[in-house]
């Protein structure tokens, strides 16, 4: 498998972006909104004859961002697990979670923390409580984004 972070690179540059759903539908995966129940995962990646699947339910979805980070994390999975139908956990907990999904967030803050964006010296201040809430992420995404930095 090709180095997720120069996966994403990739994508961002030939995409022009790195919003997710623009990358989703130029990658031919059909984004579909439903209202699942409440116990449902907030996103799911299914594969059905060669067709790539991203599924949100909207019952669970808070607000844009949120909405933004399960369709990256769900486009990890199209992206890097083609091959597996994974579901998206997410309650705010990251602990106790196969490699798939920690790999799924690792996409997901590769596409959605762009740190070129920031002033190095301001990022080099900043703490990751202040990152995450510049970026409107999760606390998590920002320790995957720049572990190994």
């Amino acid at each position: 498998m090709v180095d997720y972070r120069k996966k994403v690179r990739s994508l961002v540059k030939k995409y022009k972006t790195r919003d997710p759903y623009t990358i989703a539908k130029g990658e031919r995966i059909e984004v579909k909104y439903k209202f699942l129940s409440p116990s449902s995962p907030k996103g799911i990646f299914k594969k059905v004859l060669r067709k790539k699947y991203i599924i949100i339910n909207m019952t669970r979805i808070i607000d844009d961002f949120d909405l933004n980070l399960v369709l990256a994390h769900e486009l990890g999975h199209a992206i890097r697990h083609s091959s597996n139908s994974a579901f998206f956990l997410h309650d705010h907990t990251f602990y106790n979670r196969g490699k798939f999904e920690i790999e799924a967030d690792e996409f997901a803050a590769e596409l959605l923390i762009d740190e070129y964006k920031i002033d190095k010296v301001y990022l080099m201040s900043c703490s990751i409580d202040q990152l995450a809430s510049v970026y409107a992420v999760p606390i998590e995404l920002v320790q995957y984004k720049f572990k190994n930095k």
